[in-house]
């Protein structure tokens, strides 16, 4: 499933090449969603996964990726 509409709100998602999966909601108006999901793909890659100490399946505790994150919402 890529993507989920219904009258009050859109649920897509993304499917990496590794098998992780992003998922976004939105607004039903809201457009260009995958371009986002990539986006924030971009960043987890950048900030969260060359972070020597994150460990895969744990929480995620990043501030430079939080920031970049609200400001791409």
């Amino acid at each position: 499933m890529e993507l989920l509409e219904a009258d009050s709100f859109v649920l897509q998602s993304f499917d990496t090449l590794t098998g992780l999966k992003f998922f976004l909601t939105a607004d039903p108006d809201s457009k260009k969603l995958d371009q986002v999901l990539k986006e924030v793909y971009e960043l987890y890659s950048d900030y969260v996964l060359k972070n020597p100490f994150y460990e895969t399946d744990m929480p995620i505790h990043c501030e430079k990726f939080d920031d970049k994150l609200n400001k791409l919402a």
